[in-house]
């Protein structure tokens, strides 16, 4: 059963992230913890990570984040949303609290960029189609197939909701792209899962995807062995890891084990094709990848490298 931990908070929640591709951005965490339980989220390592079954949110988010605007000499130009939690969890609170504040940041002219595999409630919708040009986002998902989702995203939206959500966010102007990471080697980087997958991105409209493997850290490791029931599944996940590859993945010294450098630059290539062949262009994960590629992920849009993201 969950439980949804209402709290005050003083400390500022504009914050950067400690991953590189978000480190000039300001971010935002609509709770700690997350209902949709991923089983390879890599926040389930971390000290303030409130269980399996639990959510902290603070009640003064939106009315705190529009004084810390007020007090700031410039604006930012976009907040990130989110580095540790899904925006859009299937949570009354955390669906309130996440309407109020991104209303905040666009009446301020204050972008708004997102990655989510959640429910989307109607009036984001007609918030965003207000303000489509400010706005940039990802639609999670690694697999069309159902019982995968089931397996590693117990809790987040189906696929059928996820594809009608990223359509409707790229018919009505806001930069999208599909958020395929992490990817699981062996099992949906298959020929047939890939033909499925980005045939079904392609009908949306969304003509971009972002691309990475999973990545271990021990706290995910753990995460796999507890909740993945099918042991042969869980041996197959794991043996390639076998001669896994040690790389840095925030700014803070902090490092994931990653599958072998030819193991990513052969599937790498394979995905790429099969994107192309329905008019998809691919974008690999640099942050995780940094021995073979300085692409970007685009989690966050484009910008004039001289504006500032975070002033103080």
């Amino acid at each position: 059963m969950l439980r949804v931990i209402s709290k005050q908070r003083k400390t500022n929640f504009l914050t950067p992230s400690g991953l590189r591709c978000l480190a000039n951005l300001p971010t935002v965490n609509i709770s700690a913890g997350c209902v949709h339980n991923c089983v390879y989220c890599y926040t389930k390592g971390y000290s303030i990570y409130p269980g399996d079954n639990s959510i902290e949110v603070y009640e003064n988010m939106a009315e705190e984040i529009a004084n810390e605007i007020k007090r700031k000499r410039k604006k930012p130009t976009a907040v990130y949303f989110c580095p540790s939690c899904d925006p859009f969890q299937l949570v009354p609170e955390v669906q309130q609290i996440t309407f109020e504040v991104m209303k905040i940041l666009l009446e301020n002219d204050i972008g708004v960029q997102f990655v989510t595999k959640g429910s989307m409630p109607e009036e984001i919708f007609d918030l965003f189609e207000k303000h489509s040009s400010k706005i940039a986002g990802q639609i999670g998902l690694i697999s069309v197939d159902e019982k995968i989702l089931n397996i590693f995203e117990p809790n987040a939206a189906n696929v059928y909701q996820r594809l009608k959500q990223l359509g409707k966010l790229v018919k009505i102007g806001v930069k999208m792209s599909a958020r395929c990471d992490p990817m699981i080697y062996g099992l949906t980087d298959t020929n047939e899962q890939l033909q499925n997958l980005f045939s079904a991105v392609a009908k949306t409209g969304c003509r971009k995807t972002a691309v990475s493997f999973l990545f271990l850290r021990p706290a995910i490791t753990a995460s796999l062995k507890k909740n993945i029931v099918d042991k042969n599944i869980l041996n197959e996940i794991l043996k390639p890891f076998s001669k896994s590859v040690c790389l840095p993945i925030g700014i803070k010294n902090s490092t994931g084990a990653v599958l072998p450098v030819e193991i990513r630059k052969t599937t790498f290539g394979k995905i790429r094709k099969t994107a192309n062949d329905f008019g998809i262009k691919t974008h690999i994960c640099g942050c995780k990848n940094c021995d073979i590629t300085r692409d970007s992920c685009y989690i966050t849009r484009e910008l004039n490298s001289q504006e500032c993201l975070f002033p103080k």
